[in-house]
């Protein structure tokens, strides 16, 4: 088992000389070829949020025992956080580098947000809408800017991650055209301490809080990694955001993977003003109270248990526990299920289970130990599939290799270099 198993920290070098923002710039007009990272989704299920940085100060726990990667079941990571997480092969998420309009400004376009480039000078103010300006500034990069490519019609409103990939992706393009060439793990971490962070919010009561989104940093790691993994969080040891991973699966049980699990967007929106911050929020909340913070002390544990069920591919046992902590969830925050009657119907009906990805509402993991279950949830909705809604199915289909980097080689560019062995 410790084959494969990755320690992913901010441990590294500091490299010099790098590359101005003007030397970037002319590098990139002169290209035929700019350079892009291509990421995709990822799907959880238990463990989903032990990966927020409000759990770590409040729900972490050291190993029960000294660490023994040989141990094919991590007996020893009982108790601490986790999250167990896929990528998913699908369609890339897009992004790429170009020279910004405004010589002197750092600039973002995302078409699914912006209607012409996010462009500033010199300062970036704390508004969220502004974090890949930030990214690029902090690299030293006026004249660049990064651009998305439409979100692909799946993805669009899913829970799926498509901030923190944002994050990653202008991490990896901005490191490699820098010259700073940091390696993947200094990547994740600089992207998850960023996102979660970067920006400051006051509501209508007068309340600040910080931060992009209410994330962790799982769906960057996943896009990074590829596979089906178990990540460990141990912060004290290599630093916050730190994790170890172990494979739990091989790309031969990928088949197996898809007999037994689907993803799902009912292409349902929540009403009566539910969002996912709101949420988000009141799931921070019940670390206040007692009732709240046992619940979601009884995460770790129940996490451990799904990572274990998956590892020996016991399906009715990992279904069982995906609906357990979906219900653990639910307590915390009732609006979590809001829009999933009719999944929840159809799985009472074949005996599967469902497990709502993020915040709620958006694509749903479907479990079932009985293959033909899942056959018949992905024949029913692809029968009344609405990509303008956002209704459809995609067989989880697992990534082997993660992301991919195009025009890298031609630029001269640096790969990031891989997590260290564990």
């Amino acid at each position: 088992m410790a084959k494969g198993c990755h320690l992913w920290s901010a441990r590294g070098e500091l490299c010099m000389p790098r590359r101005s923002g003007l030397e970037v710039r002319e590098m990139l007009a002169a290209t035929s070829i700019q350079p892009e990272v291509h990421l995709f989704p990822r799907a959880d299920g238990p463990g989903s949020s032990q990966d927020l940085p409000q759990f770590a100060a409040m729900g972490h726990r050291l190993p029960i025992s000294r660490v023994e990667v040989e141990d094919p079941g991590w007996a020893w990571s009982r108790g601490c956080l986790r999250t167990p997480g896929a990528c998913i092969d699908g369609e890339p998420i897009v992004f790429r580098a170009l020279p910004s309009e405004d010589p002197l400004a750092t600039e973002y376009f995302a078409p699914d947000f912006h209607e012409k480039p996010l462009a500033l000078r010199q300062l970036v103010p704390g508004r969220s809408e502004y974090f890949v300006n930030n990214i690029l500034l902090q690299f030293g990069l006026s004249g660049v800017r990064i651009e998305a490519d439409p979100m692909p019609a799946l993805y669009r409103g899913t829970g799926l991650g498509g901030s923190n990939l944002a994050h990653l992706a202008a991490m990896l393009l901005g490191s490699a055209l820098s010259g700073l060439d940091l390696a993947q793990g200094q990547i994740f971490v600089t992207a998850t301490q960023l996102e979660n962070q970067f920006g400051v919010h006051r509501n209508d009561l007068g309340e600040v809080s910080y931060g992009v989104s209410l994330t962790g940093g799982q769906e960057a790691l996943a896009a990074l990694q590829g596979g089906f993994y178990d990540n460990v969080h141990l912060p004290w040891f290599n630093g916050p955001f730190s994790v170890a991973s172990r494979p739990l699966l091989g790309v031969e049980d990928y088949p197996a993977v898809q007999q037994h699990m689907l993803l799902v967007n009912v292409g349902r929106r929540r009403e009566g003003g539910v969002t996912s911050s709101g949420i988000n929020n009141i799931w921070m909340s019940r670390w206040r109270d007692a009732d709240g913070a046992a619940l979601h002390a009884e995460k770790p544990l129940l996490a451990y248990r799904a990572a274990e069920a998956l590892r020996l591919q016991n399906w009715g046992l990992y279904a069982h526990l995906v609906a357990d902590y979906r219900r653990l969830r639910a307590l915390l925050c009732e609006d979590y299920l809001s829009g999933q009657d009719e999944l929840a119907a159809l799985c009472q009906d074949t005996g599967a289970e469902y497990f709502p990805l993020g915040a709620g509402t958006g694509t749903c993991l479907v479990v079932a130990a009985d293959p033909g279950a899942i056959a018949q949830l992905n024949l029913h909705f692809n029968a009344t599939a609405d990509l303008t809604s956002g209704r459809l199915a995609m067989p989880f289909k697992v990534r082997e290799k993660g992301l991919e980097f195009y025009g890298f080689a031609e630029n001269g560019l640096s790969l990031p270099a891989s997590p260290e062995n564990l």
